[in-house]
């Protein structure tokens, strides 16, 4: 599980950054100011923290010296938003950022970047009917869900059915190329769709995965990447 701590304003910055953020290998802490980012960080110790060079609180070349200078919070990666000025580059330099995404934001490059530092596994939207046996529950009746998206780690599913975190399940679908895919998982995280409201989205961590599926999985998604084809 990787730890990212996003200021407030960025969170909502794109739908593919904001589905990034809701895979279930993700856990994600927001922070309105500095001080509040320093606070979140002495307490979780995230892997990534991404904030504007210019957030309210203590300046930005404080709260990294502090953390740079800390040997439990130096450890964390980092990305900062500036302005296109020599000014804010350098201060984005002098803050020991490991990114530096001007704006307008490309955001391509700043989801790239969260993928480099954070050393997690791509993923794309891929649509698709799946066969989810929950065990120990409904005496192991499959039931049909349709997946949102796929990585090599697991997926994002939209249901009805009132599963719940910790559940364990047996699953099965076919890509595109007709390979069926069969493996079991745990339902990491659970989200109510306010817009849906019968509706949840279901994060799945696989937990038992053939070598074969998963490099099955890794290429398509990477062929998904270079085309950049949403499904």
């Amino acid at each position: 599980m990787k730890k990212v701590l996003i200021a407030n304003a960025l969170k909502k910055l794109h739908t593919d950054i904001d589905a990034f953020l809701d895979r279930t290998d993700i856990k994600v802490f927001t922070a309105g100011d500095n001080d509040e980012v320093l606070k979140i960080h002495r307490a979780e110790k995230v892997d990534l923290i991404i904030t504007k060079i210019d957030m309210p609180g203590i300046r930005s070349e404080e709260l990294y010296s502090i953390i740079r200078q800390n040997k439990e919070l130096q450890k964390v990666s980092t990305i900062i938003i500036c302005d296109q000025t020599p000014t804010h580059r350098a201060r984005c330099a002098q803050c020991g950022a490991n990114g530096i995404i001007t704006i307008p934001i490309d955001v391509t490059k700043l989801h790239s970047k969260m993928l480099e530092l954070l050393d997690v596994a791509p993923r794309r939207p891929y649509r698709v009917a799946l066969n989810v046996s929950v065990e120990g529950k409904f005496n192991n009746k499959p039931f049909l869900f349709r997946t949102e998206d796929i990585s090599t780690t697991g997926m994002l599913i939209k249901a009805k059915s009132a599963l719940a975190q910790s559940d364990r399940i047996s699953f099965s679908f076919y890509l595109p190329s007709g390979v069926r895919i069969s493996a079991r998982g745990v339902i990491e995280r659970v989200v109510k769709l306010t817009s849906e409201p019968e509706m949840c989205l279901y994060g799945i961590k696989f937990t038992d995965i053939e070598a074969n599926d998963k490099l099955t999985i890794e290429t398509f998604v990477n062929k998904r990447i270079a085309k950049q084809d949403p499904a």
